[in-house]
């Protein structure tokens, strides 16, 4: 019994010895195993691209935790000449720098283990992070993960990290293939979620930088259009790396100061947008191509509850010239960067066009209300328009709040110079009074008595022409033909011109009396 007790005591004193030890000895003992490892595994890591420079490297044994102080990520400016020289160099070239980086659930093994690092979590605060973006003729791909792993498993042979948390990070993209533009995000956040790098995980797809589950956070994003008019913002965005979703909420495109004071901006007449959109949904995206302006592809788009408004103001002198190309599948085929996007999906949205006219002193206005369109092959690659040639449109609104509109537009892209398209158009029973919004100010017309009971129409169209079908069935048409008064301003009938017009001209129904509906050909 008595040598059980000794046996006990010597173990006792050994275990507390060996914690004593470890808890106040731990920076002095293990911070050059830690540097060493780090550095080693940053240099294999990048084929000798960057170099890891650290302060201060907080050890305690004992509670599982690291935090390294004052660190960085150095370019070797020699070795990347030497890459480039050799065809290697990576595209993006990072320039990394945080105060503090906080590793928890490492123990003893993972200091001294040359072969595997296995973390619980590695919290990041407040970094920054700064990408030099550089297209090269030969196309090396760094985000290759077969390359990745091959190099630093010279030196590790599995690296797996349960969590890793970055908050508050300052992000700069420069592109230099772009005249060096450069784009900053400020308050980004990341969530990457079991990081595992061995021989099993290389070769997944389904994971995004060796995570299967990755996320990006970022709020309160604006930016001011080249010209200075409007500035694009969105509340937040969240990006979930791995599936290649990305969810914007708030977004909006809203032009710079007040409406009465835009037009004083311009010399010519040009339209005013102002959009808000409550939410975006991107599917299956390749949100970094759209990063460095190479492109954007997403298999699915839904964009719902927006609202955009359009103004025109009339007493603008036009800038002359040609007025050609502005048709959708002409603004897509010119767009500079790629686009491939099959499905984009509007839910819920209002579209409002206002113009002023000079000659009434009013404000036109016609308005399409809970929208819903389907848009298909969104595309401007000349592969993908020699799959499918045509931009297809099918909406469905309701036009000045009560007449049921579905329009389908057909427009080709393989003969987008030239702007050719078809179009059917389907407008429901409404009062036809409600177009006196939009009628009145711009053409100085009152309709005083209107019933529509329908309109059907096909249009074939180009650049500078177009043909239509139109069948139109309604009732009760009455109009007044309108003057502005000279001093007042005041709109106001002429008599005799709507007297004509009621008597002469105009037809009161469709189909009249005893004749059946006539489809009338307009050019």
């Amino acid at each position: 019994m008595k040598k059980w007790w000794i046996t006990a005591t010597v173990l006792l004193l050994l275990t507390g010895g060996t914690w004593m030890y470890l808890k106040y000895r731990k920076s002095d003992d293990f911070e050059p195993l830690i540097k060493a490892k780090l550095q080693q595994a940053v240099k294999d890591g990048s084929n000798g691209l960057y170099t890891l420079e650290t302060g201060k490297i907080e050890i305690d044994i004992v509670n599982s935790s690291v935090v390294v102080i004052d660190a960085r990520l150095v370019i070797d400016s020699t070795r990347l000449k030497v890459l480039d020289s050799l065809y290697e160099a990576p595209d993006d070239i990072y320039k990394i720098s945080f105060k503090a980086l906080s590793v928890t659930g490492i123990g003893a093994a993972d200091i001294l283990n040359k072969d595997s690092i296995n973390l619980k979590v590695v919290y990041v605060n407040e970094p920054s992070v700064e990408i030099y973006h550089h297209k090269r003729a030969y196309h090396y791909k760094l985000k290759d993960t077969s390359s990745l792993y091959s190099r630093i498993s010279k030196g590790l042979g599995h690296v797996k990290v349960e969590n890793l948390v970055i908050t508050k990070m300052d992000f700069i993209y420069n592109n230099i293939a772009k005249k060096n533009k450069v784009t900053k995000f400020g308050n980004v956040s990341m969530d990457f979620r079991d990081i595992d790098i061995d021989s099993a995980t290389q070769f997944d797809t389904s994971r995004f930088l060796y995570a299967k589950d990755a996320n990006i956070f970022l709020n309160n994003y604006s930016i001011k259009t080249a010209d200075s008019l409007y500035i694009f913002s969105v509340d937040s965005v969240a990006l979930h790396a791995a599936t290649g979703n990305m969810d914007l909420t708030g977004v909006q495109f809203k032009p710079r100061g007040k409406k009465e004071n835009f037009s004083s901006k311009l010399k010519y007449y040009q339209d005013r947008y102002d959009i808000n959109i409550s939410t975006i949904l991107f599917k299956n995206s390749d949100w970094y191509q759209l990063l460095s302006e190479e492109g954007f592809s997403a298999g699915e788009a839904v964009l719902g509850n927006g609202e955009i408004e359009i103004f025109g103001d009339r007493s603008l002198p036009s800038a002359g010239g040609a007025k050609l190309g502005n048709y959708p599948q002409q603004l897509l085929v010119k767009t500079e960067i790629p686009l491939q996007v099959p499905l984009l999906k509007l839910k819920n949205f209002k579209l409002v066009y206002k113009e002023f006219n000079p000659a009434s002193g009013k404000t036109g206005e016609v308005e399409f209300d809970k929208i819903n369109a389907t848009i298909t092959n969104a595309v401007n690659q000349k592969e993908d328009i020699e799959k499918n040639h045509f931009l297809k449109i099918d909406a469905h609104a309701l036009a000045m709040g009560e007449g049921d509109l579905n329009a389908v537009f057909n427009l080709d892209l393989s003969k987008a110079n030239t702007g050719i398209f078809s179009a059917n158009v389907d407008l429901g029973k409404m009062n036809g009074k409600l177009f006196n919004k939009a009628i009145t100010p711009l053409s100085l017309v009152e309709i005083n008595e209107l019933n529509i009971n329908s309109l059907k129409a096909h249009i074939d169209g180009n650049n500078t022409s177009a043909g239509a079908s139109v069948t139109f069935a309604y009732d009760g048409l009455d109009i007044t033909a309108l003057k502005a008064d000279d001093q007042s301003g005041k709109l106001k009938s002429k008599g005799f011109l709507s007297f004509v017009a009621n008597t002469f001209v105009i037809k009161k129904s469709s189909p009249q009396k005893g004749k059946s509906l006539v489809t009338q050909q307009v050019n």
